[in-house]
This record gives structure tokens, sequence and C-alpha cells, in this order.
């Protein structure tokens, strides 16, 4: 069990000396007055517990901490009953029953494309099991991939790994509602709470995630021994294969109701809806090898998608995940019947029959509609916002045609214009038009590039005749856009990964892969810092500039100019003065330095006044960024 692991024992130490920490320094603050006035003589002891009489409140706040009842989970979503749906509580108690995991109190249908487990401790120590299904899941996957995502979450609550798992998450919780609330609590009184926080939380939290990790991992594997390695694996897969179709349809799910009439996504869903995305299997896999780059970061509480198939020993090698799909299957994937015929396929289309069609049976849809209707303020909310995003795009479409009538357009202009009349009134041979003629007046333009390669990917799709034709296109783009340097070079690259698979060029697609993977890789090792170089500006524009923040340059300790390369943006690097007294001031008060906040204050009233756009950062002593901030670029008073 994890719990036995040496990072459970680590964890479980730290749960006791957060406890013992607490009910000691809480006693101590809470008596403080009485043994200060009992240890010292006459008026000396009677002034010392005068002044040592706010101490108690921070004292009583440290003992209710470690006491204080365990912040419910909301029991929300439908709840379902063995009547609703007999087949999927068959399945629940099958599972269940192979993995020892102890009888579920209720089952909830809602909302999110995910599925949890939890354990809430009730009176007399008995255990609450609840366990959350997403309708969209059910909807999605097959009933293969949600069984053995069930064993997985049974898993979770099966032995004693379960009520210790459930005692961690909770304490999780805990210490992180605590730090919110000293966060709204500022003063002298909290101060010593506040320092031991400090100093507790960060390391308690960083060990309860590496431990949820490991019961991840663990879960995993039962699942595997209950279900097979194939069918977790193959959940896994289509899990984050389906998330991203989703994230892709429910825009489009929402747009296409009518104002007066309300959506209702899901039992949008629940009916026979074709995803618009993935188009085929060579961008399912593209999008596959993507997920693969990315790493276990330190705040995760799951692993990435990588470690955990590399765990369940079913990894592709690099060679098998750059071939994809078969030359077969990638010569039929332009028809949208066609089906992948590699002995183990890719995940990428929603599953037939699903797991909702099989478990549901007629109260299918039922369920779906008042699932929306269970959620109708938030799913409002969402279209209203999705309103707003469309009419804001209408007035900068008309923004644009009223400079077109008072001046040419600029190149980034006349690309933003293709895109509102391909968005807006869905004229794809139109906004192509547009596009080809800006080519032909900007030629190289990247953001024209890459925008009507998309198109001609989506004509292609709309025109079966004119497929291969489009798709060259389509290619020829993209290649261009990859091969100028910018952030547009990795999804160009993944593009250029699913077209070469399409066409059966598996060495060409290869390449394609580990050239994206590399800058993948390279992109999220740099997303921590941020890259900078010189400013580029001359002489007069930095005394333009260094006159207008005059009053900044004489509050900070250091202004430095650089330029991004991500965004190409100016940054104004501030470091803000401080002193040791300072900073002993703000961990007992927990406010923030005055000399910060006069410089925040500054910033907000300099940089308006700023002809170029200048993305301010207000760093601290021993920031990393520090390491940049050159003499070279250090921004001078006017005359220094």
């Amino acid at each position: 069990m994890a719990r036995l692991g040496l990072s459970g024992l680590k964890l479980s130490a730290r749960l006791l000396l957060g406890d013992a920490a607490l009910v000691s320094a809480g006693v101590a603050l809470c008596t403080a007055p009485a043994w200060l006035y009992a240890a010292l003589p006459g008026v000396l002891g009677v002034a010392a517990g005068a002044l040592a009489l706010p101490l108690p409140f921070a004292g009583w706040a440290m003992l209710r901490l470690p006491f204080a009842a365990r912040p419910p989970a909301a029991e929300d979503g439908i709840r379902l009953r063995a009547e609703d749906a007999p087949a999927l509580f068959r399945e629940i108690e099958q599972v269940r029953a192979r993995l020892g995991a102890p009888a579920l109190d209720a089952v909830y249908l809602n909302g999110e494309f995910n599925a949890s487990i939890r354990q809430h401790r009730q009176l007399l120590g008995r255990t609450r099991n609840v366990l959350w299904l997403g309708q969209p899941l059910l909807e999605m996957l097959s009933a293969d991939a949600c069984r053995a995502i069930l064993a997985h979450e049974c898993a979770h609550i099966a032995g004693s790994h379960g009520r210790y798992a459930s005692r961690v998450y909770f304490a999780r919780l805990q210490w992180q509602e605590a730090a919110r609330q000293l966060e709204r609590r500022k003063g002298l009184s909290t101060g010593p709470l506040r320092l031991f926080m400090n100093w507790h939380v960060p390391r308690f939290l960083t060990a309860s995630l590496g431990f949820a990790r490991e019961c991840e991992y663990e879960a995993d594997a039962q699942s595997a021994q209950a279900c097979g390695a194939a069918a977790a694996a193959n959940a896994l897969v289509a899990v984050s294969l389906q998330a991203r179709a989703l994230r892709e349809y429910w825009p489009a799910a929402y747009a296409q109701a009518a104002d007066a009439q309300p959506p209702s996504p899901h039992a949008r869903l629940a009916g026979h809806t074709e995803l618009a995305l993935p188009r085929d299997e060579a961008e399912a896999q593209a999008w596959l090898d993507q997920a693969l780059c990315r790493p276990t970061t330190g705040d995760d509480t799951h692993p990435s998608l990588s470690d955990r198939l590399a765990a369940l020993h079913t990894t592709a090698s690099p060679e098998q995940r750059a071939t994809g799909p078969s030359r077969q299957s990638a010569a039929q994937t332009s028809a949208p019947q066609a089906a992948p015929t590699s002995t183990n396929p890719l995940p990428w289309r929603r599953a037939s029959p699903t797991a909702a069609e099989e478990w549901l049976g007629d109260q299918r849809l039922p369920l779906a509609q008042a699932l929306d209707a269970s959620q109708r303020d938030a799913i409002e909310q969402t279209a209203r916002e999705l309103r707003n995003e469309r009419d804001e795009a209408i007035a900068g479409h008309h923004d644009l045609m009223r400079k077109q009538r008072l001046r040419a357009l600029s190149a980034d202009e006349r690309a933003s214009m293709a895109w509102y009349a391909d968005m807006l009134t869905g004229d794809a041979d139109s906004a192509a038009i547009l596009l080809e003629q800006n080519l032909r007046a900007h030629p190289g333009h990247v953001p024209t590039l890459c925008q009507l390669a998309a198109l001609q990917l989506r004509r292609a799709r709309m025109a079966p005749t004119e497929a291969s034709r489009l798709e060259a296109a389509a290619e020829v783009l993209w290649t261009q856009a990859a091969n100028e340097p910018g952030p547009q070079r990795l999804p160009c690259l993944r593009q250029l990964t699913a077209a070469a698979l399409r066409r059966g060029d598996l060495e060409q697609a290869r390449a394609w892969r580990l050239e994206a993977d590399l800058l993948e890789r390279q992109t999220q090792a740099g997303d921590a810092t941020p890259r900078f170089q010189a400013h580029g500006l001359n002489e007069s524009d930095l005394r333009k500039l260094a006159d207008t923040l005059d009053p900044l340059l004489r509050t900070a300790t250091g202004v430095w100019l650089l330029r991004n390369t991500d965004s190409n943006r100016l940054a104004l690097l501030v470091l803000a003065r401080d002193s040791a007294l300072a900073r002993a001031i703000g961990k007992l008060t927990g406010e923030q330095s005055y000399l910060r906040r006069d410089c925040e204050m500054l910033l907000a009233r300099l940089l308006p006044r700023v002809r170029q756009p200048v993305e301010p950062i207000l760093m601290e002593a021993g920031d990393p960024l520090l390491n940049q901030c050159t003499q070279a670029c250090l921004l001078r008073k006017a005359g220094a």
C-alpha cells in the first residue's frame, strides 16, 4: 500500500507534526498572560501579563484548527438509484466486489468529464462512501473503458489505503482553507500562526501531492489487475483524447442554441451527435503525441499520461508511436466511416456503443435532461459569455470595416478580417480568398499562413473530391510557417505530423513528431522562467522612457528594460527597495511592504503614459530574474 511507503511515513510525520505544533503553541499562547504574571515579580509581571493579553486569541485559533470539523464535500448532481439504472449498479457491484472495496452509500451523476470517489468520516467512526460519475464520460467512452475507470476509483477506497488517503485529502483541504482565512484576517495577533503556516503548509502540501500521485499509480495497478492492463491503458488514452474533443465541442453546442431557448448541452450530447474534432485518426495521433510530452510537475495530484502508461508497462516505443495509424487506415481516414485496422486501434472516435447506452438504457436521455435542468444557471452563464464573445467579434469586424474605408489594412488586420468573415458568416470560400490576397501582398505572413492552412483542411473535409489537393496545399502552408521562428512552430509541426500520416509517409511523420516533441519539452522546461533579450531601443527612445518613469527610478532599487522573446514585448523589471526589518514586519502582520506598494502605485500611474506597450514585472530580493538584469539593460535617471 502507498501508505506504508517512505513518502507515506514522511506524510504521517508531517500530519502529526502539524497537529502537535499547533496544540503546543496554542496552549503556550493561551496561557501566556498567566505564566508571565506568575514568572515575573510585582509590577513587571502585571505589565507583562497585560501586554500578553492579545496572545490567547492567536492561541485559540491554533487550538481550533486541528479539531475543526472537516470541510464537507457537496454531494451535487443527480442522485442515482438502483431502479434508475440497474445495469450500471450491477457493474459497480461487480467491480467493487472484485477489488474488495466497501459498499457505496450514494452514486451521483454530474456534468464533469471525470469520475471520483470520496470517503467521509461520520459520527462513531462510520465512513460514508460516495461515487460521482460524469455524464460526458459515460457518453464518450465505451463500457470497457468506463469499467476500468470504475475499478480505478474503487481501488482508492479498498482496504486501509482508502481511509488514509481520505484523511490526507481532508487535511490538505483543511490547511488550504486555514491559509485562506489567515490571508483575509491579517494582523499582529495572528502573526505566530502565520509564521508556522508559512513554514509548514508548503512542505505538507508538497509531501501530500507526492503521496496522492503514489495513490494514483496504485489505483492504476489494481485497475489493471481487475480489468486487464490493455483496458486500463486504453481508458487512460481515451480519456485524454475525448477530453480534448469535448473541449472543442462544448462552445459549438452552446452557440447553436437560440436566444429564446436555453442550451441543453448534456441532452444534446446524449443524442447521436458527431463531434467535429478530431477529424481523423492522424489528428488524434498528433494530439496523443502532445499529451505524452507533458511531464508530471510538482503541483500535480495526478501523474502525467506518459508516466501512468509507463507504470502499466504498456507505453508504445517511439518508433511505434511515430507510425501512428497503419498505412491502410491512414489512407482510409478521409472517409468518416472508415475504421482503424491496426491490432491496437487508437480510441479516437466516440465509442459505439457508449457506456451510457449500455448502462443507462431508457433513462439515458431523461437523466441528461434532468442534469441540464439542475445546472441551468451555470449553463445560461456560459451561454451568455459565449454570446458576449460573439458580440465582441461582431464589433471588431465592424471596426475593421470602418478602418478599411479610411485606409489600407495591415497584414494582421486583413488576416483578422478573414477570420471574422469565416467565424461570423461561415463563408470559408470568401475567407480563403481574403487570405490568399493577403499572402500575395505580404508573402510569408505567419498568421495568414496558419489560418489559411487550417481553412484548407476544413474545406477538404467538406469537399472529398478535392481533398487531396486541399490537404497538400495546407501542408505546404504549414511547412512555410514552421520554418519561421515563433510560438506557431509547435502547432504547425503537429499538423505536419498528422498530414504525413494521412498520406502514409511514416518516415516523414516520425521526423516531424520527433522535432515537435523536442520543441514541446523545451517549451515546457522554459515555462517557469521567462526568456529575455536586449530591448533594442535607440538612445532617444530610452531617454524619453527614463524621463517618463523618473519617479519610479528614484524610488526603486533598480529598473531594467528587456524584451520578452516569447511575446516580443518590452518588459520592465523592477526591484523594489527592501530591508530585513520590513520583511520581518510583513511576516508578522501579513501586510505588504509599503516600499513595494509605492512601486506598484507608481507603475499603475506612469505606464499609461509610455508610448510602447510595456509589461511590468515586480521582483523581490533573490528573484531568479535578477540574473538576467545586467548593467547594459539598466534604465537610468535622466543625467545619470
